[in-house]
């Protein structure tokens, strides 16, 4: 690989390892349907809240809801597991264990 003796190439091992978790939900949930399941309804109840703690409950709150459930959860559900996941590791401050490991296995 041409990156070894350079300086920098650390990033795009963690640019990788980024990819790959936002990947293996993905890959989770395509071949164990009972996960896709469970991970929309995690998302359904994250989504719910979300928008009520922003604008208290009421008829809006539960349109925007399910306009919202509707794209992110049943449409375009592959896009946003792979987003919220990587933004439930970022609130768990888990990239950064994984931003370290990188960089002191590649150090010499």
């Amino acid at each position: 690989m041409a990156f070894i003796g350079q300086k920098g190439h650390i990033i795009f091992l963690i640019i990788g390892a980024f990819i790959i978790l936002a990947i293996l939900p993905v890959i989770l949930t395509t071949f164990f349907w009972p996960a896709k399941i469970i991970m929309q309804v995690v998302m359904i109840f994250t989504l719910y809240t979300t928008v009520r703690g922003l604008m208290g409950s009421g008829n809006l709150t539960i349109m925007i809801s399910a306009i919202l459930i509707y794209f992110m959860v049943f449409k375009y559900f592959e896009i946003f597991l792979s987003l919220y996941v990587l933004q439930l590791l970022l609130g768990l401050q888990f990239l950064s264990v994984i931003i370290w490991g990188v960089g002191t296995t590649m150090r010499k």
